[in-house]
């Protein structure tokens, strides 16, 4: 298997928990500081995973700055 597609790999895996993480967050309306963890881990999962894959340097800092401002939106949720 080449480098790339094991990036790959690690990619999807890495949007699957953020995709799990964003609906437990969403479900239980009170973000754990566990759960920012778990959404920390899997966003820079995702960009390593993206990075150096034919993604342009301005692409990838968009899909960054989507990530963080869905944190922050996290993080002002209150109980």
């Amino acid at each position: 298997m080449s480098q790339n597609d094991e990036k790959l790999k690690k990619t999807v895996a890495g949007f699957a928990v953020l995709l799990t993480t964003v609906t437990e967050m969403v479900r239980s309306k009170a973000v754990k500081p566990a759960l920012l963890d778990a959404y920390d881990d899997a966003s820079d999962q995702i960009i390593d995973g993206l990075r150096g894959n034919a993604i342009s340097d301005a692409d990838l800092q968009a899909i960054h700055k989507a990530l963080a401002r869905l944190r922050l939106a996290f993080e002002e949720l209150k109980p």
